[in-house]
């Protein structure tokens, strides 16, 4: 019987939950801009259209949100690392919730899920990471350890640019720091990705 079974599936779990989030957002995005251009141009009928796509976007990402929890679960029966980054990601999810409601510390708050939204990710790329190394798959042991270093850089830079936005005059320069951010940002997603995937693949999925 294979000892990372649970493992295995959680991990494939997060990879499909990952891409889902993705598709959502995108769709969320272009509904977002669509919206605002028949809005615009007094079309009701694509408006609203769009407005629906706007909803479904975001069912869908609860939808793949709860997926990649389940999957992180799952992961975290085999290995102690996503045990432990499955806690963080309760605790993100009460904080993201106080954040809403106490707009006063949004600072504070928007500091703190970057802190632990890091710790989620180092841990699942820590621990399996280990059990890569642990199984002779060396490569993708690496491409983990690569990814929570990238995570790193765009969480400190996005923690910089948050307080940056405090100031008007800084504004601007946190903006252009924003788009660059999200360029390494998407390649650090895509390397996630990537790191779940094979992963899983190596475990049996």
């Amino acid at each position: 019987m294979n000892q990372y079974f649970n493992a295995a599936q959680g991990l494939k779990k997060m990879f499909i939950a990952q891409i889902g989030t993705i598709i959502c957002t995108v769709c969320t995005s272009i509904a977002a801009a669509g919206t605002l251009v028949f809005a615009a141009a007094g079309s009701l009928g694509l408006t609203g259209l769009f407005g629906l796509l706007t909803v479904v976007g975001a069912i869908g990402a609860i939808v793949f949100a709860i997926i990649n929890l389940v999957g992180l679960n799952g992961a975290g029966k085999d290995i102690e690392g996503c045990k432990t980054a499955f806690t963080i990601a309760i605790i993100s999810i009460v904080v993201s919730l106080c954040g809403s409601f106490l707009k006063s510390l949004a600072l504070l708050f928007t500091l703190a899920g970057l802190v632990l939204s890091f710790l989620i990710t180092y841990y699942v790329c820590t621990s399996v990471s280990g059990v890569m190394a642990s199984i002779g798959a060396r490569d993708i042991a690496d491409s983990g350890n690569n990814v929570w270093k990238i995570y790193l850089a765009c969480n400190i830079i996005q923690a910089v640019i948050a307080i940056l936005n405090l100031t008007p005059v800084l504004s601007l320069l946190a903006g252009i720091g924003s788009i660059a951010n999200l360029v390494v940002a998407l390649v650090g997603l895509i390397l996630y990705m990537i790191f779940l995937h094979k992963s899983s693949k190596a475990l049996g999925a």
